[in-house]
């Protein structure tokens, strides 16, 4: 199973874009985007910048990306880190 994470772009080289989120300095193939500028948001998986994501998707996901860190410490009590799952109810 891969994860994406949010990260914000820093450097723009050609086709490539250094990226920087959650304490990572990556670079990103960006082909898969119709462009990307210095201080976008993008989805990064496995080495791609997937998609731009606005500020509140970036929050909503490192937030979700905490909840994962949390349960795999042994907290129980998620709720604080889903709550766009909890309002859906």
């Amino acid at each position: 199973m891969c994860l994406g994470i949010p990260m914000q772009v820093v450097e723009i080289d050609g086709a490539f874009a250094w990226c920087e989120g959650r304490g990572r300095r990556e670079r990103l193939n960006a082909l898969l985007l119709e462009e990307v500028a210095v201080g976008d948001w993008v989805y990064a998986v496995l080495g791609q910048a997937r998609e731009k994501l606005t500020t509140d998707r970036v929050n909503e996901i490192s937030l979700a990306l905490d909840g994962l860190a949390a349960a795999m410490q042994g907290e129980t009590d998620l709720d604080k880190y889903f709550p766009d799952l909890l309002s859906s109810k």
